[in-house]
C-alpha cells in the first residue's frame, strides 16, 4: 500500500449556514498545497461543497470524516491546479487511496507505540472513508463503468471488485472493534487486509479508473469527480 503524509488541517466551526463562504473560503485560501482545512458544520454539508465547485473549481478534494445528526467534519485539501481545472477519476480516487492509507498506517503506528485512544480514533477516520469509498465505487463509479464499456454487473472487473469489497468491509469490522485492545490479536486479519485491498487498489488503479476515464469527456470525468465528492 502506498504511503502519502498529510499536513496537520486547520480547524475551522461550528459553521452555521449564514456564514461558509467567507470563512471556509478564507481559510482555505490561506492554506499551501497538500495542506487542508477541517470543516465542522451544523448542516449537511452540500450548501457548502456547491460553494466550493463553484467558487474553488478543480482546486480541491473534499472529504467527510465524520457525521451526526447535528455535525458534520469535512477534510478539506489544497490542490496544485489552477481554478477552473477538470478532474479527472483516476486521479481523484487514486488521491483517496493514498489518504486511507496514511491514515491506516498512523493508527497501528499509535497502537505499536501503545496509544490505544489515539490508535481507536485514527481507525474509526479511516473505517468511515474507507466505507464511504466503498460506497462511492459500488453506486456511482462501477455502474458508469459498465455502462461505458457494455459490461454486466454480474461479469468482469467490477464484478470481482464487488466480492472484494465485501471481504474488504469484513476484515475492516473486525479491526475496528479490537484496535483500542492492547490485548487483541490483530495482525494476521490486517495481514488479510492488506492483501486484499493492496491487490485490489492496484487493479483500480491500472484498469477500472484508466478505463472510466478512457471511455468519456474530460466534463464529463469531471462531473463524476462532482458526484462523488457530493455523496
Amino acid at each position: 500500500m502506498s504511503q502519502t503524509t498529510l499536513h496537520a488541517p486547520t480547524h475551522i466551526g461550528p459553521l452555521s449556514a449564514e456564514d461558509p463562504k467567507q470563512r471556509a473560503l478564507g481559510a482555505f485560501d490561506a492554506l499551501g498545497s497538500g495542506e487542508r482545512v477541517l470543516l465542522i458544520l451544523e448542516r449537511s454539508p452540500g450548501a457548502v461543497l456547491a460553494i466550493f465547485q463553484k467558487e474553488r473549481k478543480g482546486q480541491f478534494d473534499w472529504t467527510p470524516i465524520a457525521a451526526s445528526p447535528n455535525s458534520f467534519e469535512v477534510e478539506v485539501s489544497r490542490r496544485d491546479a489552477e481554478r477552473g481545472s477538470l478532474r479527472e477519476v483516476n486521479e481523484a480516487l487514486s488521491w483517496d487511496h493514498d489518504r486511507l492509507d496514511d491514515l491506516e498506517s498512523r493508527a497501528f503506528k499509535a497502537r505499536e507505540r501503545g496509544d490505544f485512544s489515539e490508535a481507536k480514533a485514527l481507525y474509526a477516520v479511516f473505517a468511515f472513508g474507507l466505507r464511504r469509498h466503498i460506497r462511492f465505487e459500488e453506486e456511482i463509479l462501477f455502474p458508469e463503468f459498465e455502462s461505458r464499456l457494455g459490461l454486466s454487473s454480474a461479469m468482469g472487473p467490477s464484478a470481482v471488485m464487488r466480492d472484494e469489497h465485501r471481504e474488504i468491509l469484513e476484515c475492516l469490522a473486525r479491526i475496528e472493534r479490537s484496535i483500542g485492545d492492547g490485548a487483541s490479536a490483530i495482525e494476521s486479519v490486517r495481514h488479510t487486509l492488506h492483501s486484499v485491498l493492496g491487490n485490489h487498489n492496484l487493479k483500480e488503479e491500472h484498469i477500472v479508473y484508466p478505463g472510466t476515464d478512457k471511455a468519456m469527456s474530460p466534463l464529463e470525468r469531471d462531473a463524476l469527480v462532482a458526484r462523488v465528492q457530493a455523496l
